[in-house]
Protein backbone atom coordinates (compact mmCIF):
# COMPACT_ATOMS: atom_id res chain seq x y z
CA UNK A 1 0.00 0.00 0.00
CA UNK A 2 1.37 3.43 -0.91
CA UNK A 3 2.33 5.67 1.98
CA UNK A 4 0.29 8.82 2.65
CA UNK A 5 2.04 12.02 1.64
CA UNK A 6 2.43 13.15 5.25
CA UNK A 7 4.37 9.95 5.97
CA UNK A 8 7.03 10.67 3.34
CA UNK A 9 10.21 12.72 3.68
CA UNK A 10 11.49 14.19 0.40
CA UNK A 11 14.95 13.29 -0.74
CA UNK A 12 17.37 15.97 0.32
CA UNK A 13 15.97 16.69 3.78
CA UNK A 14 18.24 14.30 5.68
CA UNK A 15 21.27 15.26 3.62
CA UNK A 16 20.45 18.87 4.42
CA UNK A 17 21.23 17.99 8.03
CA UNK A 18 24.34 16.04 7.07
CA UNK A 19 22.65 12.65 7.47
CA UNK A 20 23.33 10.81 4.25
CA UNK A 21 20.92 8.02 3.23
CA UNK A 22 23.92 6.25 1.70
CA UNK A 23 25.29 5.90 5.25
CA UNK A 24 22.18 4.01 6.31
CA UNK A 25 20.06 6.84 7.74
CA UNK A 26 16.35 6.26 7.28
CA UNK A 27 13.09 7.72 8.56
CA UNK A 28 9.93 6.22 10.04
CA UNK A 29 6.71 8.18 10.40
CA UNK A 30 5.59 8.39 14.05
CA UNK A 31 2.60 10.72 14.06
CA UNK A 32 1.03 13.80 12.53
CA UNK A 33 -0.68 16.36 14.77
CA UNK A 34 0.64 19.93 14.88
CA UNK A 35 3.67 18.65 12.97
CA UNK A 36 4.55 15.47 11.12
CA UNK A 37 7.12 13.66 13.25
CA UNK A 38 9.62 11.00 12.12
CA UNK A 39 12.28 8.96 13.86
CA UNK A 40 15.68 8.97 12.18
CA UNK A 41 18.08 6.10 12.68
CA UNK A 42 19.85 3.16 11.18
CA UNK A 43 18.45 -0.32 10.80
CA UNK A 44 18.25 -2.33 14.05
CA UNK A 45 19.55 0.61 16.12
CA UNK A 46 17.60 2.86 18.49
CA UNK A 47 16.71 6.09 16.69
CA UNK A 48 19.26 8.87 17.05
CA UNK A 49 17.12 11.81 15.97
CA UNK A 50 13.58 13.10 15.60
CA UNK A 51 12.75 14.96 12.39
CA UNK A 52 9.83 17.38 12.38
CA UNK A 53 8.02 18.74 9.34
CA UNK A 54 6.35 21.85 10.69
CA UNK A 55 2.68 22.51 10.08
CA UNK A 56 2.27 25.42 7.69
CA UNK A 57 0.86 28.49 9.44
CA UNK A 58 1.45 27.31 12.99
CA UNK A 59 5.01 28.50 13.63
CA UNK A 60 7.16 30.53 11.24
CA UNK A 61 10.91 30.11 10.83
CA UNK A 62 11.75 32.71 13.49
CA UNK A 63 9.48 31.06 16.06
CA UNK A 64 10.94 27.61 15.36
CA UNK A 65 14.46 29.02 15.60
CA UNK A 66 13.56 30.55 18.98
CA UNK A 67 12.35 27.16 20.22
CA UNK A 68 15.55 25.44 19.11
CA UNK A 69 17.74 28.15 20.61
CA UNK A 70 15.86 27.72 23.88
CA UNK A 71 16.41 23.96 23.82
CA UNK A 72 20.13 24.46 23.26
CA UNK A 73 20.21 26.85 26.24
CA UNK A 74 18.19 24.52 28.48
CA UNK A 75 20.47 21.63 27.59
CA UNK A 76 23.28 23.58 29.21
CA UNK A 77 21.31 24.88 32.19
CA UNK A 78 18.98 22.16 33.45
CA UNK A 79 20.21 20.10 36.39
CA UNK A 80 20.49 16.34 36.26
CA UNK A 81 18.42 14.22 35.95
CA UNK A 82 16.23 16.53 33.82
CA UNK A 83 17.01 16.85 30.11
CA UNK A 84 15.54 18.16 26.86
CA UNK A 85 16.21 17.17 23.23
CA UNK A 86 19.46 18.44 21.73
CA UNK A 87 18.69 20.37 18.54
CA UNK A 88 20.67 19.50 15.42
CA UNK A 89 21.92 21.98 12.86
CA UNK A 90 21.77 21.93 9.10
CA UNK A 91 24.86 21.64 6.93
CA UNK A 92 24.95 25.43 6.53
CA UNK A 93 24.95 25.92 10.30
CA UNK A 94 21.33 27.00 10.62
CA UNK A 95 18.47 25.42 12.52
CA UNK A 96 16.18 24.56 9.62
CA UNK A 97 16.04 22.90 6.24
CA UNK A 98 13.48 24.31 3.82
CA UNK A 99 12.38 22.08 0.95
CA UNK A 100 9.30 22.00 -1.28
CA UNK A 101 7.61 24.70 0.77
CA UNK A 102 8.04 22.92 4.13
CA UNK A 103 10.27 23.64 7.11
CA UNK A 104 12.13 20.80 8.83
CA UNK A 105 13.98 20.69 12.15
CA UNK A 106 16.05 17.99 13.84
CA UNK A 107 16.09 17.03 17.52
CA UNK A 108 18.09 14.47 19.43
CA UNK A 109 16.19 11.34 20.39
CA UNK A 110 15.20 11.19 24.05
CA UNK A 111 15.30 7.69 25.54
CA UNK A 112 12.50 6.30 27.63
CA UNK A 113 8.71 6.24 27.45
CA UNK A 114 5.82 8.19 28.99
CA UNK A 115 4.26 6.78 32.14
CA UNK A 116 0.82 6.92 33.72
CA UNK A 117 -0.14 6.37 37.36
CA UNK A 118 -1.03 2.90 38.65
CA UNK A 119 -2.77 0.73 37.50
CA UNK A 120 -2.12 1.89 33.92
CA UNK A 121 1.57 2.66 34.49
CA UNK A 122 4.27 3.04 37.08
CA UNK A 123 4.12 6.76 37.94
CA UNK A 124 4.53 6.97 41.72
CA UNK A 125 5.30 9.62 44.33
CA UNK A 126 9.04 9.60 43.53
CA UNK A 127 8.48 10.21 39.83
CA UNK A 128 5.75 12.79 40.56
CA UNK A 129 8.26 14.77 42.64
CA UNK A 130 10.73 14.65 39.75
CA UNK A 131 7.93 15.65 37.39
CA UNK A 132 7.35 18.76 39.50
CA UNK A 133 11.05 19.45 39.86
CA UNK A 134 11.41 19.20 36.08
CA UNK A 135 8.84 21.90 35.40
CA UNK A 136 10.17 24.09 38.20
CA UNK A 137 13.69 23.74 36.82
CA UNK A 138 12.51 24.80 33.36
CA UNK A 139 10.80 27.86 34.80
CA UNK A 140 13.86 28.87 36.81
CA UNK A 141 16.32 28.23 33.99
CA UNK A 142 14.31 30.19 31.44
CA UNK A 143 14.42 33.26 33.67
CA UNK A 144 18.00 33.65 32.44
CA UNK A 145 17.25 33.22 28.73
CA UNK A 146 17.28 36.54 26.89
CA UNK A 147 18.41 35.58 23.38
CA UNK A 148 15.11 36.00 21.52
CA UNK A 149 11.56 37.14 22.34
CA UNK A 150 8.98 34.44 22.90
CA UNK A 151 6.93 33.67 19.78
CA UNK A 152 3.59 34.07 21.58
CA UNK A 153 2.30 35.71 24.74
CA UNK A 154 -0.13 33.34 26.44
CA UNK A 155 -2.84 35.31 28.24
CA UNK A 156 -6.62 35.30 28.49
CA UNK A 157 -6.99 36.58 24.92
CA UNK A 158 -4.63 34.12 23.25
CA UNK A 159 -5.84 31.17 25.32
CA UNK A 160 -9.60 31.71 25.16
CA UNK A 161 -10.27 34.27 22.43
CA UNK A 162 -10.38 34.64 18.68
CA UNK A 163 -6.62 35.32 18.54
CA UNK A 164 -5.73 31.85 19.86
CA UNK A 165 -2.94 30.82 17.44
CA UNK A 166 -4.19 27.24 17.30
CA UNK A 167 -7.45 28.28 15.63
CA UNK A 168 -5.58 28.56 12.32
CA UNK A 169 -8.26 30.85 10.89
CA UNK A 170 -11.27 28.90 12.22
CA UNK A 171 -14.04 31.12 13.60
CA UNK A 172 -14.19 30.56 17.39
CA UNK A 173 -17.94 31.11 17.16
CA UNK A 174 -18.00 27.54 15.83
CA UNK A 175 -18.02 26.53 19.50
CA UNK A 176 -21.65 27.62 19.64
CA UNK A 177 -22.59 25.09 16.97
CA UNK A 178 -20.89 22.22 18.79
CA UNK A 179 -21.13 22.67 22.55
CA UNK A 180 -24.33 22.53 24.60
CA UNK A 181 -25.40 25.76 26.29
CA UNK A 182 -24.13 24.59 29.69
CA UNK A 183 -20.67 23.90 28.30
CA UNK A 184 -20.57 27.26 26.52
CA UNK A 185 -21.46 28.99 29.76
CA UNK A 186 -18.75 27.02 31.57
CA UNK A 187 -16.18 27.97 28.91
CA UNK A 188 -16.99 31.65 29.40
CA UNK A 189 -16.86 31.35 33.18
CA UNK A 190 -13.48 29.63 33.09
CA UNK A 191 -12.07 32.22 30.69
CA UNK A 192 -13.29 35.12 32.85
CA UNK A 193 -12.06 33.64 36.12
CA UNK A 194 -8.69 32.61 34.66
CA UNK A 195 -8.21 36.13 33.32
CA UNK A 196 -8.76 37.49 36.84
CA UNK A 197 -6.11 35.10 38.21
CA UNK A 198 -3.67 36.06 35.46
CA UNK A 199 -4.15 39.73 36.37
CA UNK A 200 -3.09 39.21 39.97
CA UNK A 201 -0.33 36.60 39.82
CA UNK A 202 3.21 37.96 39.76
CA UNK A 203 5.16 35.08 38.23
CA UNK A 204 5.12 35.53 34.47
CA UNK A 205 7.87 34.21 32.24
CA UNK A 206 8.60 31.57 29.64
CA UNK A 207 6.32 28.53 29.91
CA UNK A 208 6.34 25.15 28.19
CA UNK A 209 2.57 25.42 27.54
CA UNK A 210 2.19 21.67 26.90
CA UNK A 211 3.77 20.02 29.96
CA UNK A 212 1.74 16.81 29.97
CA UNK A 213 2.52 13.21 30.84
CA UNK A 214 2.77 12.33 27.15
CA UNK A 215 5.61 14.83 26.71
CA UNK A 216 7.66 13.46 29.63
CA UNK A 217 9.86 10.42 28.95
CA UNK A 218 11.14 8.25 31.78
CA UNK A 219 14.28 6.16 31.77
CA UNK A 220 17.00 5.00 34.17
CA UNK A 221 20.75 5.52 34.08
CA UNK A 222 22.90 3.70 36.63
CA UNK A 223 19.71 2.87 38.51
CA UNK A 224 18.69 6.52 38.78
CA UNK A 225 15.40 7.87 37.42
CA UNK A 226 15.80 10.24 34.46
CA UNK A 227 13.22 12.70 33.10
CA UNK A 228 13.34 13.86 29.49
CA UNK A 229 10.97 16.69 28.53
CA UNK A 230 10.02 17.16 24.89
CA UNK A 231 7.68 19.12 22.61
CA UNK A 232 8.37 22.80 23.32
CA UNK A 233 6.44 23.62 20.15
CA UNK A 234 3.92 25.78 22.05
CA UNK A 235 6.35 27.59 24.34
CA UNK A 236 5.80 31.27 24.97
CA UNK A 237 5.55 33.94 27.63
CA UNK A 238 2.76 33.48 30.12
CA UNK A 239 1.66 32.94 33.73
CA UNK A 240 3.71 30.15 35.29
CA UNK A 241 0.72 28.98 37.35
CA UNK A 242 -1.13 28.07 34.15
CA UNK A 243 1.77 25.81 33.13
CA UNK A 244 1.07 23.57 36.14
CA UNK A 245 -2.51 22.99 35.07
CA UNK A 246 -1.83 20.66 32.15
CA UNK A 247 -0.02 17.86 33.95
CA UNK A 248 -2.12 18.22 37.10
CA UNK A 249 -5.13 17.73 34.84
CA UNK A 250 -3.53 14.49 33.65
CA UNK A 251 -2.99 13.31 37.21
CA UNK A 252 -6.60 14.12 38.08
CA UNK A 253 -7.64 11.44 35.58
CA UNK A 254 -6.40 8.89 38.16
CA UNK A 255 -8.43 9.64 41.31
CA UNK A 256 -7.05 6.67 43.24
CA UNK A 257 -3.54 8.18 42.99
CA UNK A 258 -4.41 11.89 43.14
CA UNK A 259 -4.02 12.33 46.90
CA UNK A 260 -0.46 10.98 46.67
CA UNK A 261 0.76 12.32 43.35
CA UNK A 262 -0.53 15.92 43.37
CA UNK A 263 1.20 16.89 46.66
CA UNK A 264 4.38 15.12 45.54
CA UNK A 265 4.35 17.05 42.23
CA UNK A 266 3.94 20.40 44.00
CA UNK A 267 6.63 19.56 46.55
CA UNK A 268 9.01 18.72 43.72
CA UNK A 269 8.17 21.94 41.89
CA UNK A 270 8.87 23.99 45.02
CA UNK A 271 12.38 22.52 45.26
CA UNK A 272 13.24 24.23 41.95
CA UNK A 273 11.00 27.30 41.66
CA UNK A 274 9.02 29.52 43.97
CA UNK A 275 5.31 28.81 44.26
CA UNK A 276 3.10 30.87 46.61
CA UNK A 277 1.78 29.04 49.65
CA UNK A 278 -1.81 29.71 48.58
CA UNK A 279 -1.31 28.63 44.96
CA UNK A 280 -3.35 25.47 45.52
CA UNK A 281 -6.55 27.51 45.70
CA UNK A 282 -6.16 28.52 42.04
CA UNK A 283 -4.86 25.25 40.61
CA UNK A 284 -8.24 23.56 39.96
CA UNK A 285 -9.12 26.57 37.82
CA UNK A 286 -5.76 26.37 36.00
CA UNK A 287 -6.43 22.70 35.25
CA UNK A 288 -9.87 23.56 33.87
CA UNK A 289 -8.40 26.50 31.93
CA UNK A 290 -5.98 24.19 30.15
CA UNK A 291 -8.86 21.98 28.98
CA UNK A 292 -10.92 24.98 27.87
CA UNK A 293 -8.00 26.45 25.92
CA UNK A 294 -7.42 23.12 24.18
CA UNK A 295 -10.96 23.32 22.87
CA UNK A 296 -9.93 26.18 20.58
CA UNK A 297 -6.82 24.26 19.55
CA UNK A 298 -9.09 21.37 18.51
CA UNK A 299 -11.24 23.72 16.41
CA UNK A 300 -8.13 24.55 14.41
CA UNK A 301 -7.75 20.93 13.31
CA UNK A 302 -10.53 20.91 10.74
CA UNK A 303 -8.62 18.26 8.79
CA UNK A 304 -9.57 15.68 11.44
CA UNK A 305 -13.26 16.00 10.64
CA UNK A 306 -16.32 17.23 12.49
CA UNK A 307 -16.90 14.03 14.47
CA UNK A 308 -13.40 14.16 15.99
CA UNK A 309 -13.75 17.87 16.78
CA UNK A 310 -17.16 17.43 18.41
CA UNK A 311 -16.03 14.49 20.54
CA UNK A 312 -12.84 16.30 21.56
CA UNK A 313 -14.61 19.53 22.55
CA UNK A 314 -17.23 17.79 24.65
CA UNK A 315 -14.62 15.61 26.35
CA UNK A 316 -12.51 18.67 27.14
CA UNK A 317 -15.38 20.50 28.78
CA UNK A 318 -16.34 17.39 30.75
CA UNK A 319 -12.77 17.18 32.05
CA UNK A 320 -12.74 20.92 32.78
CA UNK A 321 -15.86 20.54 34.89
CA UNK A 322 -14.32 17.63 36.80
CA UNK A 323 -11.09 19.55 37.45
CA UNK A 324 -12.97 22.39 39.13
CA UNK A 325 -14.12 19.98 41.83
CA UNK A 326 -10.74 18.46 42.77
CA UNK A 327 -9.17 19.18 46.13
CA UNK A 328 -5.57 19.71 47.23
Amino acid sequence: MAQALDELVPAGVLSGFGLWPGDGWQTRHLRTMNNSVFSVGKADDEPAWVLRRHRAGWRDADAIAAELSLLEYLGEQLPEPVSVPRPGRSRDGGWLVSLDGSLYSLLGWLPGTPQRPHPVGRLDAESARLLGRGLGSIHSATDGWTQQPAPVRWNADTLFGEVHPGLMGTDPATLKAVLPAADLALFGEIADRAGEVFDRVWDWGLIHADYILGNCHWSKADGRLQLGVLDFNDFGHGPRLFDLGAVLGNLADFPDSWATLAPAFLAGYRTAHELPENAEQDLPLMMAARHAAQSLWALGHQEFGQEWITDHLRARMEMARACLSVGF
